[in-house]
């Protein structure tokens, strides 16, 4: 299933001002050599999210910043934009290290109003307060969730996208638009939206961490490592507790959700192969129903 939505005009500007942007032949904001692979960031958070897409913006504007006063030290901007947002893996092995060398000669007055223009734009995405996308991520979930009736199946989704930036605004969205916790039971510790990232260090993982330990204290389901113990913690929450899943590129390998037949792609991959992937985690053995 495939359901369309339309930009907002203040989406649409947001888009054509940073398009033009990325379109400049010079700039201290899209370094040389990097200049593909950080557009191509900016243009997939920004087709996530303007959530996505303004966190992003700031982190550039800060390097600016820092160039401009002369306190920047040589930093690669695409592992520093990669590990941020959680996004997947394959930006930083298209890095040369060759490309992070800054450049001696600052044009102070192009810099200027550089940091200015990124500034306006920070502004347009915070002034966003409709997100189009999202409005139709809640019609996905309506069709999702009245074919898993049909079918009898749980009423379990993962929802993959690709910034944690947008996973951490969407668990919000959600939650006030009829997924939170006045939707289910009142079960103890229970939330009915959990999140999925490459840290899982969020409070809310915490807290379900450190209750999932207790709960199998002295079983061989404790490995003794917390980044395997926290990814198991999270994916028995979202079976036995949890509507929904939100989760970035890191749970698109090593997990198993035989027991969710519901998969939004709420951003795509650039990998193409990573969309298989994703799939896999549901449509696997044990798998009970169709996956949507």
């Amino acid at each position: 299933l495939t359901v369309p939505f339309r930009p907002t005009t203040q989406e649409q500007e947001l888009y054509n001002g940073i398009t033009a942007l990325l379109e400049k032949d010079d700039s201290y904001a899209l370094p040389t050599k990097q200049k593909h692979l950080t557009g191509l960031i900016l243009r997939k958070l920004l087709a996530s999210s303007s959530f996505a897409v303004m966190n992003t913006l700031e982190t550039i504007k800060k390097r600016l910043v820092g160039l401009k006063t002369g306190e920047l030290e040589e930093t690669d901007l695409i592992s520093h934009l990669v590990e941020n947002d959680d996004l997947e893996q394959d930006y930083i092995e298209e890095v040369d290290a060759e490309d992070i060398h800054l450049d001696d000669d600052i044009d102070q007055e192009q810099l200027a109003y550089e940091i200015e223009e990124l500034e306006q734009y920070i502004q347009q995405a915070k002034s966003i307060t409709q997100d189009s996308k999202a409005t139709a991520l809640l019609t996905a979930l309506n069709q999702g969730f009245e074919q898993m009736a049909e079918m009898n199946a749980p009423k379990k989704v993962i929802i993959f996208t690709e910034s944690k930036r947008t996973q951490e605004y969407l668990a919000r969205f959600l939650a006030a638009n009829g997924f939170g916790n006045d939707n289910v039971s009142s079960e103890e510790n229970s939330n009915p939206i959990v999140t999925f990232s490459g840290t899982n260090n969020s409070p809310q993982a915490t807290q379900i961490y450190q209750q999932w330990l207790e709960e199998n204290e002295g079983s061989d389901k404790v490995s003794g490592s917390p980044q395997i113990d926290r990814r198991s913690a999270l994916i028995d929450h979202f079976k036995h507790h949890a509507e929904i899943m939100i989760a970035t590129e890191a749970a698109a390998e090593g997990v198993n959700l035989q027991f969710c037949s519901l998969l939004i792609n709420y951003d795509l991959p650039w990998n193409p192969q990573r969309v298989e992937q994703r799939i896999g985690r549901c449509h696997r053995y044990g798998q009970k129903f169709d996956v949507v």
